[in-house]
């Protein structure tokens, strides 16, 4: 059967949780030096993104990303925080973004952003 990025992970996750911390080290790379020796060392970057969702949703977090078009400043940060609880968000930003935010979350994307608004805007008058 063939392994999935999520499958990696998940044995990842649950050999660091039947672990102690001095173990930790160990496991991970004996992991890295199994995905070597199967040529997966290109899954990686997938593999950690499946474990981060795993690792969070134990401790009852879901991960999302906000996209900018400046670094988000400590009033705006909050106030996603408050809106969006228990969403650790990774910010990235977009200089061809002309403002606003877009945000995702698993599978739902907000197009908050001033270019979808105004495509919006658009449609909506007809041009």
């Amino acid at each position: 059967m063939k392994k999935t990025p999520l499958t990696y992970a998940r044995e990842l996750h649950t050999a660091l949780l039947g672990s102690n911390e001095a173990g930790r080290p160990i496991i991970i790379r004996n992991f890295l030096a199994g995905l070597a020796r199967a040529r997966k060392t290109n899954l990686r970057t997938r593999i950690v993104a499946a474990f981060t969702d795993l690792a969070l949703g134990a401790e009852g977090y879901r991960a999302g990303t906000v996209t900018t078009c400046n670094d988000l400043d400590p009033a705006s940060r909050a106030k996603l925080k408050k809106t969006f609880k228990n969403v650790i968000f990774e910010e990235r930003t977009d200089p061809s973004l002309l403002g606003g935010a877009i945000v995702e979350v698993e599978d739902a994307r907000i197009d908050g952003s001033v270019r979808a608004k105004l495509e919006r805007l658009k449609q909506e008058i007809g041009i």
